[in-house]
């Protein structure tokens, strides 16, 4: 048990130091390309304040792939736009294992716990999870 917790302790903190760039989920890139979506005031207001700033990883691109299959947009043009407003940044073995220790301590779901593990702190996104976790949503004060 102590261990279990040790291990939350330091993956969360994890998250928490690492970037102030602040990291783009699916959902802001959604919401941004469609002008019917709820969420597409608050996205532009967000891309207009921390253009230049995003980033995002592979695990956005692959969500982002599946959505546009599934919708029948091509899928080229999605992440051609994504990449036209964020970075593209790599991974690697500690955000996974902090990834999947959110998985089976703090009951979240896999793709938000990947999200999380990668986002260096702060995230753009409408979801509460994240606060859970103790990463800063940015832009939320747009909602």
């Amino acid at each position: 048990m102590r261990r279990t917790r040790k291990l939350k302790k330091e993956a969360i903190e994890d998250i928490r130091v690492r970037g102030k760039m602040p990291y783009a989920d699916t959902d802001f890139f959604i919401a941004i390309s469609n002008s019917d979506d709820r969420l597409n005031s608050w996205a532009i207001k967000v891309l207009e304040k921390y253009k230049g700033e995003i980033y995002t990883s592979i695990l956005t691109l692959a969500e982002l792939a599946l959505v546009s299959v599934r919708k029948g947009i091509p899928v080229e043009g999605m992440i051609a736009s994504v990449l036209s407003i964020a970075e593209l940044r790599d991974d690697s073995k500690q955000n996974a294992l902090a990834a999947a220790h959110l998985i089976d301590h703090e009951n979240t779901g896999v793709f938000d716990s990947l999200h999380a593990s990668l986002c260096e702190g702060e995230i753009i996104s409408s979801d509460h999870i994240y606060e859970k976790l103790g990463v800063k949503r940015v832009g939320s004060d747009y909602l």
